[in-house]
């Protein structure tokens, strides 16, 4: 199901969501120039009370969000392990 609302997309599928920005530039009366940026999938994951606190304490600290913290710590460590 996709629900268009303030010139973003929602993807709804069954436990997850994709979420993009769609800026539409018309170029002439027949073309349009379409750009798609900040895609994402929302994921739901178990951590434990601790490591949360954590996360939260650290966040706060550097003014970051909570995802954020976890999206750069997952980059940082996938890139570590190549």
């Amino acid at each position: 199901m996709k629900v268009e609302k303030g010139g973003k997309i929602f993807n709804m599928k069954k436990q997850s969501i994709v979420t993009s920005e769609i800026n539409i530039k018309k170029l002439d009366d027949t073309t349009y120039e379409v750009e798609i940026k900040n895609l994402t999938r929302v994921v739901s994951v178990r951590l434990p009370y601790a490591l949360y606190e954590e996360i939260e304490k650290y966040a706060k600290i550097h003014k970051m969000t909570i995802s954020d913290v976890i999206r750069e710590a997952l980059a940082q460590y996938l890139e570590h392990m190549k």
